[in-house]
């Protein structure tokens, strides 16, 4: 949202409905924390652009009844932002932190440009006015500037014995009940498990030999694919089984002595390597993103709970979630300077900055974690394959 509402002239619109947008309420107070008041109006255009964001980019996926099942948890979770960006502005002068001149102008620009490429209709439906504008880019201003001064002292160091990543490859023959042609459920006989098996011990006596797994699966059965996936001590998503007895290899390129037996099937397992570097290095990275998160968080939290918040359901109640909201096109131009700033660093701040990873599932946070940073490596790509793989076969 901070990044788009910073794009000069992007524009909103509504794709359906009949503009419910509350104006009588624009003025009237939705929350407060400690002494400072939170209006309709406020709200209700964050969450309004929210909506518009999440519809536009992940409306195939959210379905028809999205906004109704989620709605109230998605304003919720935008006013509890909302009251977090506050404090954080009430605990500016703790870090040092103050809005440049260049910053307050290049708000008031953006904000300008947003007024001017939008209709009175949707603005005023979406209760969007200059000072509203502003007040919200202000807000994500500050968060952004508290977030780097709250986290400036993290621990950045991480050892390899920390993060140690090693990397196995393993291929799974299934056992799972099949179905006939009239939809039926067929368990597999004795005999169909034992060739299944076969098929399994054959392609580790192959690996076993110092063939490469994918040509001795391919030899075998060449409709099956082999994973690769990394994990730690505390981390990854190799099953237990599977963890287990790669722990008991203890050579690069060592593959399980024995196929692997579970209840769904069975495993040919190898070894790539005891340590993966890259995926070290990755990890660290990882473990110095949680380690901010988690201080960022402790914060911020800490700042909730001392604070007095106070709701008005009743107003709170009144927003409804009938029209349905999009972002218009965007020009080529527009198009390309978001996907260099998606590139830059400022997607890993927003993400680190807006989401919590412990908190319920929000219209915001989904579209935070899709901004997510370079957490989301080739390591997390093949682990989610073989989640699949995985959940599908057991």
């Amino acid at each position: 949202m901070y990044k788009k509402l910073l794009a000069a002239g992007l524009c909103v619109c509504l794709a359906a409905g009949t503009l419910t947008g509350c104006g009588s309420d624009a003025g009237k107070t939705v929350a407060q924390v400690d002494d400072t008041k939170i209006e309709y109006s406020l709200l209700n255009f964050m969450l309004r652009y929210n909506q518009a964001q999440m519809q536009t980019y992940y409306g195939s996926f959210l379905g028809t009844d999205y906004w109704t099942s989620y709605g109230e948890s998605s304003r919720d979770g935008v006013l509890e932002d909302l009251e977090t960006m506050i404090l954080l502005e009430k605990h500016m002068d703790d870090y040092g932190v103050s809005l440049s001149d260049e910053e307050k102008s290049a708000v008031t620009e953006a904000a300008t440009a947003f007024m001017e490429a939008n209709d009175a209709e949707t603005l005023e439906a979406m209760t969007a006015t200059q000072e509203i504008v502003e007040r919200v880019l202000t807000l994500y201003t500050v968060q952004s500037k508290m977030y780097y001064a709250i986290i400036a002292d993290v621990d950045t160091n991480v050892t390899d014995e920390e993060a140690a990543q090693k990397t196995v490859q393993y291929v799974f023959f299934s056992t799972a009940d099949t179905t006939d042609d009239d939809g039926n459920t067929v368990a597999r006989t004795d005999e169909e498990k034992a060739e299944i098996k076969a098929q399994a011990q054959e392609v580790l006596d192959a690996v076993k030999a110092g063939t490469d797994m994918d040509e001795a699966l391919e030899a075998v059965d060449d409709s099956k694919t082999s994973y690769t996936t990394s994990y730690g001590a505390d981390n990854g998503t190799l099953n237990d089984t599977l963890k287990e007895e790669a722990e008991k290899l203890t050579e690069d390129g060592q593959a399980a002595e024995e196929v692997i037996e579970t209840d769904s099937g069975y495993y040919v397992l190898k070894m790539v390597t005891l340590f993966d570097e890259e995926e070290t290095d990755e990890y660290k990275e990882t473990i110095i993103s949680e380690r901010k998160s988690d201080l960022y968080s402790e914060v911020t939290d800490g700042y909730l709970e001392a604070a007095t918040v106070t709701k008005n359901d009743k107003v709170l109640e009144k927003m409804d979630f009938v029209d349905t909201w999009e972002l218009k096109v965007e020009t080529e131009s527009e198009a390309e300077t978001e996907d260099v700033s998606e590139a830059e660093t400022e997607s890993a701040v927003e993400t680190e900055v807006v989401t919590d990873a412990a908190e319920t599932e929000t219209a915001s946070e989904s579209e935070t974690e899709v901004v997510t940073d370079a957490e989301t490596d080739a390591a997390e790509t093949a682990a989610e394959t073989e989640t699949e793989s995985e959940t599908a076969a057991e």
